[in-house]
């Protein structure tokens, strides 16, 4: 509960960041986790809504996901489904293993 407050305190400093929020709680939360003696979680929170920090898993998708977007639109692939995505002729394939195979080229 504590967490909350201070979390919807800080919001009401951060208005100006307001699409950076969800990436920034999710930042903290894996902060909280895993760093040892953080001093200021309020800090950490606001640096991250400021800088737009999200936790590594989730700008590790968005590479994913921007290169399923790159693979659709070059007809490599057709869809994608958790970390399978779907071959034209309808073969699944590991993602990972198509992003080895094709790499994105602008």
């Amino acid at each position: 509960m504590l967490l909350l407050y201070i979390l919807k305190t800080l919001l009401l400093r951060t208005i100006k960041c307001w699409e950076n929020i969800p990436g920034a709680i999710a930042y903290l939360k894996k902060a909280i986790g895993t760093w040892k003696g953080i001093k200021s979680p309020e800090a950490v929170f606001v640096a991250a809504c400021k800088e737009g920090r999200k936790p590594e898993v989730q700008q590790a998708n968005r590479s994913a996901i921007a290169w399923f977007e790159w693979a659709r639109k070059n007809r490599i692939v057709i869809a994608m489904l958790g970390e399978t995505v779907y071959t034209p002729n309808g073969e699944p394939v590991e993602l990972h293993e198509m992003m080895r195979r094709y790499p994105m080229r602008e």
